[in-house]
């Protein structure tokens, strides 16, 4: 099936004008879960959200609740006489195997700044809502609408809630926490979705529910942080203004078999039923990183064990919107000779980005600097998963190439991108290589790219504009 792409100018949270996708692609569930890169094409223009979904036990029964969070950014803002407002609405619909609507809810937002800067800031509007079901599997789907612009997004996904009325042991959905706050009304939780974890600070909270449990029990947490080992396979040699074809990153589908943080807690239930589990752990190291968090219970003559897992993503919190020196000069590889790059990396810290800017002066000046630069910002926001966007193929390929001008989609395994250069189409197809994990990674198909296509875009930050 091919999706076509109409090209406009919008603007995105870097205040930087790119030509995204707005058109072209249906809002079929089929679309949504296959397409990778419209996903996130869309997601970067669109009024997008980020949700998490926690299955919890409410007096016998399935609750669901659905966390939302609307990042300012993604939102149009008028002026007003107090500051500036945008507002925008959210239908939120529940639907069964057989694709029946089981609930809906319909709800309208307005979010008010004092200034432009906040407007376009990383701030976000959060919130939640709850629907009780019966235990079985469902499909979440959420169409949001920003009010000024007409711009409409769609979210699908689907989730089984759980049967919390057996008299097994069970426990809920972990819920991830920034702050744990205590007052003379009782303890607050400030959630924090998996998609903002490099926004925190300090530590990561968690949050969970164990049910039927027994006074006198004794329970046991555990958990821990884990990242793939180290490869010892030598790197094979890159090839300087060529593909990405030798981008493949281990860590991305390696086993997460490293433990480098664990802890356990142990205590004894004081009373029969629901037991709230609130803790505090470290935040995980920068890059990709396994969670494994078990609660073992027993009694004298009964064990059971719960285990959930997870896959958090942490980047750089000095480097949340803007890219680094090091990614700046990695990118730069892709459309520089291997003597041009090596004079940089060899200089001494302080004098590799003025030589950067020296490379800049011949080929468009600080200007085009500054468009090479926010290219690699737009890659790490699209593309950002086991890695950082902008090492991956699609996001490198995204810097050099620009947006593709349609995306075929071979199902959830292979994609192809191509660009019309005159009356000619030129291809280049990614393949996922671990369709297994929640994270997910597409290497570049080897041999997929028209060299000369190549060479076209790269010769096009070279000279002079």
């Amino acid at each position: 099936m091919r999706r076509s792409i109409d090209r406009t100018s919008i603007k995105v949270f870097f205040a930087v004008s790119i030509s995204l996708i707005v058109i072209g692609c249906s809002t079929s569930e089929e679309v949504v879960s296959d397409c990778y890169s419209l996903t996130r094409f869309r997601r970067f223009s669109l009024p997008a959200f980020s949700s998490y979904i926690m299955n919890v036990s409410s007096d016998d029964k399935s609750r669901v609740d659905v966390y939302l969070q609307m990042p300012y950014n993604r939102l149009r803002f008028e002026k007003t006489l107090d500051g500036f407002r945008a507002s925008y609405s959210l239908t939120v619909i529940i639907r069964n195997e057989q694709r029946d609507i089981v609930q809906t809810k319909e709800l309208d937002r307005t979010v008010e700044t004092r200034t432009y800067e906040e407007s376009v800031s990383s701030r976000f509007d959060f919130l939640l809502q709850t629907f009780v079901l019966s235990p079985a599997p469902y499909t979440l789907e959420i169409i949001s609408v920003d009010n000024l612009s007409q711009l409409r997004y769609r979210h699908s996904e689907k989730f089984t809630a759980r049967d919390f009325s057996s008299a097994q042991l069970s426990a809920s959905t972990p819920l991830l926490l920034d702050t744990i706050i205590t007052n003379e009304k009782g303890i607050s939780l400030r959630p924090v979705l998996p998609s903002s974890i490099s926004m925190l600070n300090h530590s990561l909270g968690m949050f969970q529910e164990l049910y039927k449990a027994r006074r006198g029990d004794t329970v046991m947490i555990s958990v821990s942080y884990a990242i793939p080992q180290r490869s010892s396979i030598p790197e094979r040699k890159f090839y300087y203004m060529a593909p990405p074809y030798k981008s493949s990153h281990t860590v991305c589908n390696q086993k997460y078999d490293s433990i480098y943080y664990s802890q356990d807690s142990i205590f004894i239930a004081q009373n029969s039923g629901t037991i709230q589990l609130f803790q505090l752990y470290p935040l995980p190291e920068i890059g990709s990183t396994r969670v494994q968090r078990t609660i073992a219970v027993s009694r004298k003559d009964f064990r059971d064990t719960i285990k959930s897992t997870g896959t958090l993503y942490r980047r750089d919190p000095k480097y949340r919107m803007t890219p680094s020196p090091d990614e700046i000069i990695e990118a730069m590889r892709y459309i520089m000779r291997e003597e041009e790059h090596d004079s940089i990396t060899v200089s001494p810290a302080e004098e590799r980005m003025l030589k950067v800017k020296n490379f800049w002066e011949k080929r468009g000046g600080v200007q085009r600097q500054a468009e090479f630069e926010s290219k690699i910002a737009e890659a790490n926001a699209l593309y950002e998963n086991c890695i950082d966007g902008s090492r991956t193929p699609m996001g490198i390929t995204y810097i050099v190439c620009g947006m593709p001008d349609y995306v075929d989609c071979r199902g959830h395994f292979i994609e192809n991108w191509y660009y019309n250069l005159g009356d000619r189409a030129f291809v280049v197809q990614f393949r996922l290589e671990n369709p297994e994990s929640d994270l997910p990674y597409y290497s570049l198909a080897p041999f997929s790219v028209n060299e000369l296509m190549w060479q076209y875009f790269v010769d096009k930050w070279r000279r002079k504009k």
